[in-house]
């Protein structure tokens, strides 16, 4: 068994590598959905949080790095000097015209704590 050294949690509006907000795509919102429709995404699989459907669509730069000596997984980009607007732009807010970003739980960007939605909530929708 592995041991895992103690180490303090990143800063708000630092990125903690953990990679979710490239992994996890917005797919719809929940509230737009049919009865059939939430159940047909349901039945699939597909993960809810923040009030949207997200689908396991990683992004292709991301790319998984060697675990270091706490043994917490790292990500990066691989194209992070030049990643489009859409990424540098990330912070975890709502954007103008109602657009948003998945925020990941936890989120050291958003500057949020574990549980809690981008708006400061508690998230009870995460399943």
């Amino acid at each position: 068994m592995m041991m895992k050294t103690s180490q303090p949690d990143p800063a708000a509006g630092t990125c903690s590598r953990c990679g979710e907000c490239c992994r996890w795509l917005p797919f719809v919102p929940v509230h737009q959905c049919k009865p059939h429709q939430l159940h047909y995404l349901r039945e699939r699989g597909l993960k809810e949080a923040d009030g949207l459907f997200l689908a396991n669509v990683p992004c292709r730069h991301l790319r998984e790095e060697e675990p270091d000596e706490s043994g917490d997984r790292k990500w990066s980009c691989t194209i992070y000097d030049t990643r489009p607007a859409t990424c540098r732009d990330f912070c975890g807010k709502t954007l103008s015209g109602g657009k948003r970003y998945y925020v990941p739980e936890g989120c050291t960007m958003a500057g949020k704590k574990k549980g809690e939605t981008a708006d400061g909530k508690k998230n009870n929708s995460t399943k």
